[in-house]
């Protein structure tokens, strides 16, 4: 592993043992892919063994700071063993756009900067390996119904599990969705591309909002 992405693991009962070598290969590949486009340094990543992952893809990420990322795996998901190739490297790339984000203005408080910090992490990963909306990124058959919704809350203080999680009244993966949409149809139009984007406040996203989820 490169010298500025230095990864820890914590496995004390060895369970992720028989793939170790299939995630660090991972996490190099991606380390290659986003320092052909950005520098990033001084980045720990944590591997645990956890039974809190996306179901779908039997691992999850979480980028608490500017200099660390925890990756949680559950080998014992049925799709964890086919998901530590492109999956895992997109999902890595996801979180280091959010360690990108939370050193300049931050992942911020409200609903627009949850939004925004979402979508900049998708349409980050969408640009570096030229993928597709992930499913929790087209998670909403009509997006149009959240128009009056973003833009009322935009300023104002979210309930995170509700609008991402759907623990609450709005569908699961809902604040992805509107996320990735938003910062995808600014970043089509913008003249910067989506690493410059990823320094700009959530306030220069915001004339997108409605026209991006019409």
């Amino acid at each position: 592993m490169a010298a500025d992405w230095t990864t820890h693991m914590a496995d004390a009962r060895g369970r992720l043992k028989p793939w170790r070598g299939a995630i660090e290969a991972a996490i190099a590949r991606t380390h290659q892919r986003v320092t052909e486009r950005v520098s990033v340094e001084h980045v720990d990543i944590v591997v645990q063994d956890s039974p809190r992952v996306i179901r779908e893809r039997g691992h999850v990420g979480f980028a608490p700071n500017g200099w660390m990322i925890h990756l949680s795996f559950d080998p014992e998901a049925p799709a964890f063993e086919g998901n530590l190739g492109a999956p895992l490297e997109r999902t890595l790339a996801h979180e280091i756009n959010h360690v990108l984000r939370w050193r300049g203005p931050g992942y911020g408080t409200t609903l627009g900067e949850a939004l925004i910090s979402e979508g900049l992490a998708g349409v980050f990963v969408r640009d570096l390996y030229g993928s597709p909306p992930e499913p929790w990124e087209r998670a909403l058959d009509n997006p149009t119904e959240f128009v009056e919704l973003v833009e009322a809350g935009w300023d104002q203080a979210y309930n995170h599990a509700e609008w991402f999680f759907g623990a609450g009244d709005y569908p699961v993966w809902a604040g992805y969705t509107l996320g990735y949409r938003i910062v995808a149809y600014h970043a089509d139009r913008a003249d910067a591309d989506i690493v410059a984007l990823t320094e700009r406040p959530a306030s220069d996203f915001q004339p997108s909002a409605r026209l991006a989820l019409q």
